[in-house]
């Protein structure tokens, strides 16, 4: 079993439980890790608690284990407690540590160690790359999120034979985990391909103490951090194996829909400024709804400060 696979690993509630209690314990005896994180089930029946004890400690206890195996928690003489580099910080609370859980889990996720081989399910996380790199290079204005059409368009466009997501209960658990870290926005009924949260908090690394990169420098250094987007290994991958008959490839020089979209959204916003200058040697262009051209660019700057 791997990550979108929550009826055994648990989803990110489960997960954010177990964190917090671990960071704010600093270390726990992992039973009583499990009975603190486990929520009151009041006004149902015997059998229906029953039902419900057995789901809850399930998940809780698969969320524990897939995250340890994963690094996020380490386990040593039956307690539990944060790997070193993902600890607070001087002065940090566990609210403010946990607002950065996000950006731990793409990390860890997203892992080589954790994703490859993409295909089949070696990599303890190779299906939510996979999933969510299909995701990405996807038309996401035309994009329906109902399993039976997303079922569809998967098997039209082929993978070579190699599944992207298996069944609706994986497709759930690829949509939850794509939200909660970054790369979609809305809820069930208004799912929204947009990884523009994941590609904002990975400015400060990629930028540092500079202030402007080249264009290309820039998305090969964010294709490299988070590889399920355009020049991504994983992106590479899936879409070499998709049939161009039924997927769109983005015209030469252009980016993906869903990359634009991020892009647009952060200049618009301020956050960073997409700038042309014409002697730095390369030009890119961002794709709009339709596949119209929206604007091109040759640099990135950014202002600097929190992400």
């Amino acid at each position: 079993m791997t990550i979108i696979n929550y009826t055994s690993d648990g989803l990110y509630p489960e997960l954010i439980s177990l964190f917090r209690a671990v960071a704010y314990s600093k270390q726990i005896a992992s039973d009583e890790l499990i009975n603190v994180c486990f929520p009151p089930i009041d006004k149902v029946s015997d059998e229906e608690r029953k039902k419900k004890e057995k789901e809850i400690l399930g998940r809780l206890r698969g969320a524990l284990s897939r995250w340890t195996q994963l690094g996020l928690f380490v386990e040593e003489s039956g307690k539990v407690k944060l790997q070193e580099q993902f600890s607070a910080k001087r002065k940090e609370t566990t609210d403010m540590l946990t607002e950065r859980l996000p950006s731990f889990c793409r990390q860890l996720i997203l892992q080589v160690d954790h994703c490859t081989p993409l295909w089949g399910e070696s990599g303890l996380t190779s299906d939510f790359a996979r999933g969510t790199a299909w995701l990405l290079a996807q038309d996401i204005y035309q994009f329906s999120a109902t399993w039976s059409d997303v079922e569809a368009l998967q098997n039209s466009q082929g993978t070579g034979g190699n599944t992207l997501s298996q069944n609706d209960v994986r497709w759930n658990g690829l949509r939850f985990w794509a939200r909660y870290l970054g790369f979609a926005t809305g809820d069930s009924g208004a799912f929204q391909i947009d990884p523009t949260v994941a590609v904002r908090e990975e400015l400060p690394s990629i930028f540092g103490s500079r202030k402007e990169l080249h264009a290309k420098d820039f998305l090969l250094e964010l294709g490299s951090r988070l590889p399920v987007l355009d020049f991504g290994s994983y992106r590479k991958e899936v879409e070499s194996s998709l049939n161009e008959a039924n997927w769109r490839k983005p015209a030469d020089g252009h980016l993906s829909m869903s990359l634009s979209l991020a892009l647009r959204r952060l200049d618009l916003d301020k956050t960073i400024h997409l700038a042309g200058k014409a002697d730095t040697g390369s030009s890119y262009r961002l794709t709009g709804s339709n596949y119209r051209t929206w604007v091109g660019f040759e640099t990135v700057a950014w202002k600097g400060g929190k992400s």
